[in-house]
Formats: structure tokens, C-alpha cells, sequence
């Protein structure tokens, strides 16, 4: 009997999981304006493979290379999208952007440039973008704004726009936005909630959990600093492969382990991969130049948040799994709790393997 179930609760958890991986996920796209007066000027950056999606066109080739040609043939389209979807307002009312014709590239992100220019005496009040929620209703927008205000919001399905305020954040508006975005980084990052997953579905108590977990928080902290300052990082297109047989390495080690009170070595090597992963996201929110180690500090405070609320959700689960009669009858050999961690270990199994499939060779 338990064979079947075994058989069935694999079968659910990979169509599952599939279902999440078939879809398309955005990456965080983002606006860099400076307020001068009546005029604003901005960078509108956004990822290649995205813009592909939104607009049914193949801007990236097979080997992860921005077509710019085919880019350039498309403008007037890509422009007809930007202008749908990011507005500027003038005392409520909205203005057309000026687009530059030149558009340049960065990694997998092409950038745009507009500029918005108020008639006296009306003065910019507000922006919003839309872009990509089409596509993917989790799609996030990270605005930025220097010159004669400064400050830093985050746009989603739930709040499209923001007013510019001349009034400069506090630092604990500063804490709280880069806290918030830390945890909500983990609560979408699928392929960190799969590894974080495979890491901590053997482990029955919270406190060795929690070991695992900051271990691996302490490593990503640290390349997560050193690519966001500058100092040492490395290519998206090496890192996630890389993130992607993480998650496969641990979901196969679970079938050979059963204590994981030493695991903390293992998440604290992986985390300095998974550090470079976050530290493409973190890029893109626009990191303040006076605050740049609040932002660090509080965006790796949200994700050891994020991962912590996950531990304790798969903690309180499993009690309330172990403490039914559903599995009272398995035996032969075989712990109720071992076997569902298998089941669930090669789900991830599957899901990881596919991950790097895809970022390698599709």
C-alpha cells in the first residue's frame, strides 16, 4: 500500500513543481530617474528573455546572446511597449516620454532612455509601471530616484505607481523597503525555496535547522557583498547552472544520509554560490550610494527572515503529518519519515536537474 502512496505523492509534488517551472518568471526589472525640476530623466533596464516573452520575439539567441540587430529592426515596438507600460504624470496628467534611439546592454538586460519634461509650471507627481505583469503576475519593479530627491520603492500587481515626493526616506524606511525585499526574494525564488527545501526536509527540530540555514546565510552574505561592491564576482550565466546542481547534489545526498547535524559545511559552500545569485537581484533594486550597507545588511537580514519562516513552516507541518494515523501501518524497514523525505528529495531531484538542463542548453 505504501508503495502506492509513495508512487502517487511523487507523482503530485513533480507535476507541481513542473507547473511552477513551466511558467514564465520575470526577473526584477527596473527605473533609474533623476529629478530635475520639471524634468526627469531615466533608464528603464530590463531582461532580455522577458522582453522576448511580452513582445513574441526572439531577442536572445540560443547561446544566451542579445540579438541587437533584431532589437533595433523591432524598436518602434519595444517603444510602443515602454510607453504603455511606464508613465510619468505632470500634476495628474500624463506626459509622453522622449526615447533615445541608442539602447545599450548589460549581461542578459538591455537599457532604454527616456526623459519627461513638465510644461511650467507643472511639476512631475507621479510614476507607475506595469511592465511584465502581462505575462507574469508576480513581476516586480524596482524604482530608484536621485537628484533633488532621493529615494527608493518597489512596484508590483498590488501598487503600480508611486508619488515623487520631494521628501528624502528615513533610514528605517530604508531598512524596512530592503527587508521586505529580501523576503519576498526568498517567498518567489523557486529555485532557493527548492534547495532550501532538500537541505532542511530531513531535520525534525528547528534548532539544528536553523544552523544549516544561517550557515548558508553567512555564506551568500559574504559574495553577495563582494559582487555588490565590486570587488569579486561572476557571470550569471555560470552561476545559475552552478545553483541548479546545488539543489540537485543535496536532493541525491538525501538518499545516502540520515544525520544532518553536520550539514552546516555543506549549505555554507553552496551559499557562496547562491550569494552570487542574489546579488544580480539586489543590483537591480538600486542600491542607495549614502546607505549601501543599511541596504546590504537588511536585505540579508529579510532573506534569513524568509528562509527561518520556511523552516518553521516545514517544521509545524511535519508535526502535524507525524502526528496523524495515516502512516501508522508502514514497516517494512522503512521510517514514515524517511520515506516521505525521499519522496520529496527526488521530486526536487527532478525539478533541479531540469533547472540546469534548461539554463545550460535551452
Amino acid at each position: 500500500m505504501f508503495h502506492r502512496f509513495f508512487r502517487f505523492g511523487f507523482f503530485l509534488i513533480f507535476v507541481s513543481f513542473i507547473g511552477i517551472a513551466s511558467a514564465h518568471q520575470t526577473k526584477l526589472s527596473s527605473s533609474r530617474l533623476v529629478a530635475m525640476g520639471p524634468q526627469i530623466s531615466g533608464q528603464v533596464e530590463l531582461n532580455a528573455v522577458d522582453l522576448s516573452v511580452a513582445l513574441d520575439r526572439d531577442f536572445v539567441s540560443e547561446s544566451g546572446v542579445i540579438d541587437m540587430d533584431l532589437l533595433q529592426q523591432n524598436v518602434g515596438q519595444v517603444h510602443r511597449y515602454l510607453n504603455e507600460h511606464v508613465r510619468l504624470f505632470c500634476d495628474d496628467a500624463p506626459v509622453a516620454p522622449l526615447i533615445r534611439e541608442d539602447i545599450d546592454v548589460k549581461g542578459d538586460h538591455v537599457i532604454f532612455y527616456l526623459v519627461w519634461s513638465c510644461v511650467d509650471p507643472n511639476i512631475p507627481t507621479q510614476y507607475s509601471s506595469t511592465l511584465f505583469q502581462e505575462i507574469d503576475p508576480q513581476s516586480r519593479h524596482m524604482v530608484s530616484v536621485t537628484g533633488d530627491r532621493e529615494f527608493i520603492a518597489l512596484l508590483d500587481v498590488t501598487k503600480t505607481s508611486l508619488a515623487l515626493s520631494t521628501q528624502e526616506p528615513s533610514l528605517w524606511e530604508l531598512i524596512y523597503k530592503f527587508v521586505i525585499s529580501g523576503i519576498e526574494h526568498i517567498a518567489i525564488g523557486f529555485d532557493h525555496i527548492a534547495f532550501l527545501l532538500v537541505v532542511i526536509v530531513l531535520g525534525r527540530s528547528f534548532y539544528p535547522l536553523f544552523k544549516v540555514v544561517t550557515a548558508f546565510t553567512i555564506a551568500h552574505s559574504i559574495t553577495l557583498s563582494l559582487a555588490v561592491l565590486d570587488v569579486f564576482s561572476v557571470p550569471s550565466s555560470f552561476v545559475e547552472p552552478l545553483i541548479a546542481l546545488s539543489i540537485v547534489y543535496v536532493a541525491v545526498e538525501n538518499f545516502f544520509v540520515k544525520d544532518i547535524s553536520k550539514r552546516y559545511w555543506v549549505t555554507f559552500i553552496f551559499g557562496l554560490i547562491h550569494g552570487f545569485g542574489f546579488a544580480s537581484v539586489l543590483r537591480d533594486y538600486g542600491l542607495p550610494e549614502n546607505g549601501i550597507g543599511w541596504a546590504l545588511a537588511s536585505f540579508n537580514i529579510g532573506v534569513e527572515i524568509g528562509q527561518l519562516l520556511i523552516v518553521l513552516l516545514a517544521v509545524v507541518l511535519w508535526k502535524l503529518v507525524n502526528s496523524t494515523s495515516f502512516f501508522a501501518d508502514i514497516d517494512r524497514g522503512h521510517t514514515r519519515q524517511r520515506m516521505l523525505s525521499l519522496v520529496i528529495s527526488g521530486a526536487v531531484l527532478l525539478l533541479g536537474a531540469g533547472w540546469f538542463i534548461e539554463r545550460v542548453f535551452l
